[in-house]
């Protein structure tokens, strides 16, 4: 074999009036360098969306998610929390409830302000590791402040008064939305209270403790959260309460199959779920965009590839009477296909390093010094985020490998099939 290699070596090297040759060659090699980079780092781009996607979509959905289809009391909920905690894999098991509200800010002396729908998750903050992302989506606040008596400086007529009100977290979209900011005061109207026909709305105001910012607004603009003791409190008797478990794993990716063993576990009376399901559409489009453009900008390799066809068909054509010499002194037609394979192999190979090797340094360097800014405005991010996986590289790599490769089996075929005998004849 590397008798072989020499020989490719040695033919892909021009002669002195035949530069041609290797000038093709060099276009080839060009071709597979740009192909293999753009791929690279158009990857490495695609799997930064994905993944910083993932973690914002996380903030605020837990792995695995049991939901209460019955009316049975939160005991039930209890019971089944322990049951799932012995579950390999599980991480963490807290209960939640989600209702619809209405959240109303106070005008001026007391007046009414504006209003807007909302949902209100009631979760619970003291040792919940199901909540570490949410944590980190905060631009103002703590989420140990959720459910703690906070002092608020309210309106009455023509008077203020310090009050202690319960803290809540709201998105900031939300939040700006009402007109309110941090350490103001919010109204929450729970509407279970018009479906019962009370003539009083059951309401209760509370303090925002923190924002949150996910750049979604289907999350910004509409998520409220409360300490759980609170919210079991102002939902009491809603029949569109919302109330399960959120399973925090320790594999993300193992979710899917925690899922299903957990739903053997709960039986009939609980809906289990997993991100990748409450999200499909979501994950399935992104997954068939990177899987179009990595079709797609892999034919920048394969028209480097047909160079590499053209290239060493005319080496074998210039070659033709080494060839005929070689099998001549007894070398084998398999080993003379081979030096035109190792050629292809060598072109995909150089190539593939020099262009991935290059995708991974403009990778690196677009995602440290964050070269591309994007407005924040049109997208949920303000700088394009790049994730490193070495996954996506050793693809574009192999991918680039074995095209050249099989670029170089006409021309391989095409040596072996010489005759020594009527090359040596007419020439």
């Amino acid at each position: 074999m590397l008798l072989e290699l020499a020989i490719g070596l040695r033919y892909l090297r021009a002669r002195q009036g035949e530069r041609f040759v290797s000038l093709i060659a060099l276009i080839s090699l060009g071709g597979v360098i740009i192909g293999t980079l753009a791929l690279s780092v158009v990857l490495s781009v695609m799997s930064g969306f994905e993944h910083d996607l993932r973690r914002r979509l996380l903030a605020f959905n837990p792995h695995v998610l049991v939901r209460l289809n019955d009316d049975r009391e939160s005991a039930a909920l209890a019971t089944l929390a322990r049951v799932i905690e012995q579950v390999d894999g599980v991480e963490a098991v807290a209960p939640y409830v989600a209702s619809q509200v209405m959240a109303a800010a106070v005008g001026i002396a007391g007046s009414p302000g504006y209003m807007s729908g909302a949902i209100a998750r009631g979760v619970m903050v003291r040792d919940n590791p199901t909540l570490g992302e949410l944590q980190r989506t905060l631009s103002s606040g703590s989420l140990n402040a959720l459910g703690v008596p906070f002092s608020v400086i309210t309106d009455q007529g023509d008077q203020k008064r310090e009050v202690k009100l319960d803290g809540v977290i709201l998105g900031d979209a939300l939040a700006a939305e009402l007109g309110l900011r941090i350490g103001q005061p919010v109204t929450l109207i729970s509407p279970a209270s018009f479906q019962t026909g009370d003539a009083i709305p059951r309401l209760k105001r509370y303090a925002i403790v923190g924002l949150f910012h996910s750049g979604m607004d289907e999350y910004d603009a509409a998520l409220v959260f409360m300490g759980l003791d609170d919210a079991r409190t102002l939902f009491r008797g809603d029949s569109q309460l919302e109330q399960g478990l959120q399973v925090q794993v320790k594999d993300l990716f193992q979710a899917p199959a925690i899922a299903r063993r957990i739903a053997a576990l709960s039986g009939p009376g609980f809906t289990v779920e997993d991100w990748t399901r409450s999200d499909q559409s979501l994950f399935s489009a992104l997954k068939l965009e990177k899987t179009a453009y990595f079709l797609v900008l892999l034919l920048i390799v394969l028209v480097a590839a047909f160079n590499i066809v053209a290239t060493l068909a005319m080496v074998v054509i210039e070659r033709r009477k080494e060839i005929a010499i070689l099998r001549a002194m007894g070398a084998q037609t398999r080993s003379i296909a081979a030096i035109f394979l190792l050629q292809g192999a060598l072109l995909g190979t150089v190539g593939s390093v020099v262009g991935v090797g290059t995708g991974f340094v403009l990778s690196y360097v677009i995602d440290r010094y964050h070269l591309i800014h994007l407005p924040p405005q049109s997208f949920i991010v303000s700088v394009v985020p790049v994730e490193l996986d070495p996954v996506n590289f050793l693809m574009v790599a192999a991918a680039a490998i074995v095209l050249c490769v099989l670029a170089a089996l006409y021309p391989a075929l095409q040596a072996r099939s010489l005759s020594p005998v009527e090359v040596i004849r007419y020439e």
